[in-house]
């Protein structure tokens, strides 16, 4: 069974990005796209575990392909 999709501000739910061309996925609309452009702008959004730069260059030689 497939899980309904829902937007990740208001958690209201979401048409599949094939049903509506028109669509804001993954968003419900273009408020909620807005709302989350914004948190990124503000830096409400982060990387919260630190990056290691050993672990970059083990990602880079098990997947050689990205190059």
């Amino acid at each position: 069974m497939i899980r309904p999709l829902h937007c990740p501000i208001c958690r209201k739910s979401v048409a599949a990005p094939a049903a509506e061309p028109a669509s804001f996925f993954p968003f419900c609309s273009e408020r909620c796209r807005q709302v989350d452009l914004l948190r990124w702008t503000k830096g409400q959004y982060a990387i919260i575990e630190p990056l290691d730069p050993g672990d970059i260059e083990i990602e880079k030689l098990e997947d050689p392909g990205d190059e």
